[in-house]
């Protein structure tokens, strides 16, 4: 490959800041936000024009990760703080049973409503942001991390004396030159569409008469004067509709998520193979995914009951990604870890979703486990085993595979980033780097700010 030479620049330099956060998707939000209350100056850091991460920019049919199988709540503190500022804007009803059985509880969300709670919360903690600043780079100087954004002003770097990655991919991480596990299997790439002028009604009534054709773990549900419901299946007609040559992607199953009030449903059925770390495999991943929803779309209206006169009202604003780069960490999180429930020393977190992997060339998934109980997310699978001093938390920490397929998931990634951005906030402003903290004061803290997690007891590793 041909390479061109750019010339020496200086760059502005903005800060220091005790904290700064790349990656304003749950992790990130609920990170800066966990900095700030702690009394560090921070800074989010955002590649694109919002700030939400998946919730806003895939349409995601809802938050979960918030109970485990026993009903027991694993994710508290600020996280709850967000479910409360959601239901008094009136972009949420809270936590809902979800209807399939695959986990218990379920928060939806209205994704509109939710960029500008989330973003005036950000402003009414002091949280400085910057949208469309992705990281290009990191360098360390005089004791600070300059992480090096592209803006619209040209490169600009924001010094911090600790830094968060919630980037999803760990570019801030890749930048610093630190060290991850190996990418030799990714779960699929997807973009999540949005149809208008459902006729839930009509949609509900097949669903009734065909129930064989649902996964309904926990019994089939009342349907009766709900807001919103959601489905897993259509199996069938996923079928009837490849055969018929309307869609050519195999899929034997999808997720519907429902809107009853405003008559839309959010459907998570596309896929694609791509390292979403490779900007020309994201490039190819952008046409094959539009064409699916187009696809699909046309596939509704002719197929589906209930959907003859929907139309495609909203897609995914950009490419979504289960898994890409996860850190090489102090410790990782395996797989059994997520499987036995187990609980660590310096855990700062907790998980307790299903491990849930989808699998990139079948049309369906390639693992899911129901966790028996909630486990621990310790500290050390956020701190990076070498590199500068930068903590992460979200779908980037040191994990095995089916591990990370658990612990992807929102509710537990917001946990995740209050845990990081209040022990970047305990590093910046003691003077103290992130792989030396006092792992006690650091759960006092996450305590006292209502986090869950247990440090300690049966099935105990580390």
């Amino acid at each position: 490959m041909q390479t061109v030479l750019e010339g020496e620049r200086a760059i502005p330099v903005h800060g220091p800041y005790d904290v700064a956060v790349a990656g304003g998707g749950t992790a990130g939000i609920l990170a800066a936000i966990a900095a700030a209350r702690a009394g560090a100056s921070t800074i989010l850091l955002e590649r694109g024009g919002f700030f939400g991460g998946h919730i806003a920019t895939q349409l995601l049919e809802h938050s979960a990760g918030w109970y485990d199988a026993n009903g027991q709540k694993v994710v508290g503190g600020l996280p709850d703080e967000l479910v409360e500022r959601l239901k008094q804007a009136g972009g949420s009803p809270g936590h809902v049973t979800d209807d399939t059985g695959y986990t218990r509880m379920r928060l939806p969300v209205e994704h509109e409503l939710f960029k500008s709670v989330v973003v005036e919360w950000l402003d009414d903690e002091g949280v400085q942001v910057m949208p469309q600043s992705p990281v290009a780079a990191a360098i360390e100087r005089g004791g600070l991390l300059h992480v090096i954004c592209e803006t619209k002003s040209g490169r600009v770097a924001f010094a911090a004396k600790a830094a968060v990655d919630t980037t999803g991919d760990a570019d801030l991480c890749a930048r610093a030159g630190c060290d991850f596990h190996p990418m030799d299997a990714l779960q699929p790439v997807s973009m999540l569409f949005k149809l208008g002028n459902v006729d839930h009604e009509a949609a509900l009534a097949y669903v009734s008469a065909h129930p064989e054709d649902f996964k309904m773990e926990a019994g089939f549900p009342d349907f009766s004067g709900r807001s919103h419901y959601n489905l897993w299946g259509y199996g069938s007609l996923l079928r009837k509709g490849r055969e018929a040559g309307l869609l050519s992607l195999d899929r034997n199953e999808m997720h519907v998520a429902c809107h009853v009030h405003s008559r839309e449903a959010v459907i998570n059925v596309t896929r694609f193979a791509a390292d979403a770390t490779d900007t020309f495999a994201m490039a190819r991943a952008e046409v094959a995914l539009r064409r699916q929803v187009r696809e699909f779309t046309r596939f509704f209206r002719e197929m589906i009951p209930g959907y003859e006169k929907s139309f495609l009202s909203a897609t995914a604003s950009c490419v979504g990604v289960r898994e890409s780069r996860r850190i090489r960490g102090v410790s990782t999180l395996m797989d059994d870890d997520v499987r036995k429930g187990r609980w660590f020393t310096d855990a700062v977190a907790r998980g307790g979703f299903p491990i849930d992997s989808h699998d990139a060339h079948g049309n369906s998934m390639d693992g899911t486990e129901h966790v028996p109980a909630g486990y621990d997310i310790p500290l050390s699978v956020l701190l990076p085993e070498s590199g500068p001093n930068i903590i992460v938390a979200g779908r980037n920490i040191s994990a095995e595979r089916r591990a990370l397929a658990s612990a992807r998931i929102t509710g537990t990634c917001m946990a995740m980033g209050q845990a990081a951005g209040t022990a970047a906030a305990l590093s910046a402003l003691g003077n103290m780097p992130l792989r030396q903290l006092d792992v006690s004061a650091l759960q006092d803290r996450l305590r006292r700010d209502g986090a869950i997690f247990e440090a300690g007891g049966p099935a105990q590793r580390g």
